[in-house]
């Protein structure tokens, strides 16, 4: 008996591969911790990018810096479990939104920011964090319209 059966095994482990390594694929789609810790993670940076954007205008400069602080803490955070429950692309888009932060942190910290410029900055932030996570985009809130 031929044994070189064995090979017509290869086109279906080269395509099993190509789909394994696709970008917009979960990498576990049984990852059910890890989404609710996600889940946690989007809903903490929402409210804290939102309470940085008040308290900028209230004149909160030091609670400030704690948001953004706490903000950064939820993406470091995102950026593992999202490569487990989402994609690798979005766990990209969180070390982005990570570094974003820390940046606006530091130059908040180091006195280059003024209250106008702050709010400009927590909003751009918040955009970029609505721009992969569409659900907390308020632009779209039917209350807010009323």
């Amino acid at each position: 008996m031929d044994n070189r059966w064995w090979l017509l095994l290869i086109p279906a482990g080269v395509a099993a591969l190509y789909f394994l390594s696709k970008d917009d694929e979960p990498a576990n789609p049984s990852a059910g911790k890890e989404a609710q810790f996600l889940n946690y993670n989007k809903d903490e940076f929402f409210k804290g990018i939102i309470q940085t954007e008040g308290h900028f205008r209230n004149g909160a400069i030091p609670c400030c810096v704690k948001h953004l602080a706490d903000c950064e803490g939820h993406c470091d955070e995102g950026v593992s479990h999202a490569l487990i429950a989402e994609s690798s692309g979005n766990s990209e888009k969180w070390k982005s939104l990570r570094d974003n932060t820390r940046d606006f942190r530091h130059d908040l910290q180091a006195g280059k920011i003024t209250p106008e410029q702050g709010i400009e900055q927590a909003r751009m932030i918040r955009h970029q964090f609505e721009s992969f996570n569409p659900e907390y985009d308020i632009s779209k809130c039917e209350a807010c319209e009323v």
